[in-house]
């Protein structure tokens, strides 16, 4: 169990249940709300035949289809790169995801977890921005694991105080030197915290109250 899902409150897992069934090749550390009510799914693995534009199938975003392009200018695509299909060098730009979401006026909480399996010196940088243009707070720190083949497996945690109708998420290269960062397959989650009475609306709030302080 990654550390980033031990520091989700108890309450939480317990409440979500068993996760939905979808999964893909390195959708190694799945949220617990996978599939519940206000929650997206979405990922891109990047083949010769859609290395951009929509996810892949087995997506679940009821809100509209989400969407993947490179920046221009400084990444590159290449069928076939460190012994996998389908991969995005990242030199100077970023690849830019869309996730539509439902902007619903009793959420107070939006969190995001992104997967994302890479290979070069340094971690990607993400960063997003909301239609409200608030920008995504990192909840904890990001857990990585390298694969058995050499590369890299990172989960991070995201939020933002409300839900918006969508956001635009952003995985760039931080290498201070601008070596090229490859990245081979991006896994989105999303959940919209709406509180409920009893048991289940308060342990939502004691998350949102226990990321905010970790930020």
């Amino acid at each position: 169990m990654s550390k980033l899902l031990r520091s989700l409150p108890a309450a939480l897992v317990a409440i979500a249940g068993v996760s939905a069934s979808w999964a893909v090749a390195d959708d190694l550390n799945p949220p617990p709300w996978r599939g519940q009510p206000g929650s997206t799914f979405q990922h891109w693995t990047f083949g010769p035949n859609s290395p951009q534009g929509a996810p892949d199938g087995g997506m679940n975003n009821p809100n509209g289809v989400p969407n993947m392009a490179p920046s221009d200018g400084g990444a590159f695509y290449e069928p076939t790169a460190g012994g996998r299909v389908g991969v995005w060098g990242v030199v100077g730009g970023s690849l830019n995801f869309h996730i539509p979401n439902d902007d619903n006026p009793d959420a107070i909480a939006k969190f995001i977890w992104i997967q994302v399996t890479w290979q070069g010196q340094s971690l990607p940088g993400i960063s997003g921005v909301s239609n409200h243009d608030e920008n995504m707070g990192l909840v904890g720190d990001p857990s990585t694991a390298q694969l058995a083949d050499g590369w890299f497996h990172t989960t991070w945690l995201f939020s933002f105080k409300d839900c918006p109708d969508f956001e635009d998420i952003f995985v760039f290269n931080n290498d201070p030197t601008g070596a090229t960062i490859l990245i081979d397959q991006v896994v989105i989650d999303t959940i919209c915290i709406v509180p409920a009475p009893g048991f289940a609306g308060l342990a939502l709030a004691g998350l949102v109250v226990g990321a905010r302080r970790r930020r």
